[in-house]
């Protein structure tokens, strides 16, 4: 293509700043007899146009410098400052004749070029050209980046999902060793989720939660059945046994990048430790209990209590609050014990004994 030749570029913003001598009326009537048809001039450098030069609302800036040199090289300058770092907004100056200082300051504070006056007309035509076609090439650039993070971004929210369903479903095989209708995981989710949200936690926090309580007992998996099955009293190595499962948890949770599974991690290490210290596996006591653990774990105890597994009928709400608020500052932290009531006191249909319930809003 001819570089006189601009019809590609005929459309492009072009900004042509002088210090009022008159040049930019020149400059301009050059650009529009090219046939570049958006072309705006100004006599002064320090006016509202400033505020509008940037990437996103012009295509080119041509600059005189004669007459302005330290406030054009300011302009040039806070032009650079502005403009994000994939955004090219080209800066083509126009200076005397003879002035190796001025073109290398011009080009040290952010010039795409310098040329010198009086002008070669086929050479800042040819200029003005390439200038316009690097930025072109750049915005496509950009246009594809974006395009590419955002393929990148849903194939990851789609990678993401496909894992927590994956391991929702490992969490319900694990619960169903003890839980034959396989429900437990997600009441205490939601549960968890309506308990979060009459303490105030902020909505992520609070559908994150909603999506890593069902992790909880993750670590089961790892449990032989007929330790997980057997009813009544265990010995002291069968407790142990049975304790590695948060652990266990925890580790076949560790190392995500993803929130909710680095929560639903440390909820399957912490949800058996207890506000009074004698939990387990590290003995932690109050706030050294992740919060989210402790709201698991009463939602825990209560959907526990309310279902039947396949060794013990439910007990009624009323005795399951009861034997919960017994439990405050002991087992439990008695703020989520407060919480929990008041979820009930406000939406007693949300805790009934069904397989299922609303979601939490959010």
């Amino acid at each position: 293509m001819p570089l006189t030749d601009i019809s590609t570029f005929s459309d492009a913003k072009i900004a042509v700043i002088d210090s009022g001598s008159g040049a930019a009326r020149e400059l301009t009537d050059l650009l529009h007899e090219a046939g570049y048809r958006d072309v705006t001039a100004s006599g002064q450098c320090e006016l509202p146009l400033q505020e509008s030069l940037t990437a996103r609302e012009t295509d080119l800036l041509v600059l005189d410098l004669r007459g302005l040199e330290r406030e054009g090289i300011d302009l040039i300058s806070l032009v650079r400052r502005r403009a994000s770092s994939e955004d090219f907004l080209p800066i083509l100056a126009v200076g005397p004749f003879d002035a190796a200082r001025l073109s290398v300051k011009a080009l040290q504070a952010g010039a795409s070029e310098y040329v010198e006056w009086p002008l070669d007309r086929a050479d800042f035509l040819s200029r003005t050209h390439v200038l316009l076609e690097i930025r072109s090439v750049c915005n496509r650039l950009r246009e594809s980046k974006h395009a590419a993070e955002e393929t990148l971004r849903r194939r990851t929210r789609e990678c993401q999902e496909s894992h927590l369903e994956l391991l929702e479903r490992l969490s319900r095989v694990a619960e169903l060793k003890d839980d034959p209708s396989g429900g437990h995981p997600g009441r205490v989710g939601r549960l968890a989720g309506l308990i979060a949200q009459e303490l105030m936690l902020p909505a992520e926090e609070t559908r994150c939660l909603l999506r890593a309580a069902p992790l909880h007992d993750l670590g089961n998996v790892g449990i032989p059945d007929q330790l997980v099955q057997q009813e009544g009293n265990f010995t002291e190595e069968q407790r142990r046994q049975m304790r590695q499962h948060a652990q266990l948890g925890a580790y076949l949770l560790h190392g995500a990048e993803n929130a909710v599974l680095q929560m639903a991690e440390v909820i399957a290490l912490n949800h058996h430790e207890r506000w009074d210290g004698f939990g387990y596996p590290q003995g932690l006591s109050h706030t050294e209990i992740p919060a989210p653990a402790r709201i698991v774990a009463v939602a825990d105890a209560f959907d526990a209590m309310t279902h039947p597994n396949q060794y013990k009928e439910p007990c009624s709400i009323s005795a399951a609050l009861d034997e919960i608020k017994r439990e405050a500052g002991w087992q439990f932290d008695p703020e989520v014990v407060s919480a929990l009531i008041r979820v009930y006191e406000r939406q007693p249909s949300m805790l009934t004994i069904a397989p299922r319930a609303r979601r939490v809003a959010g």
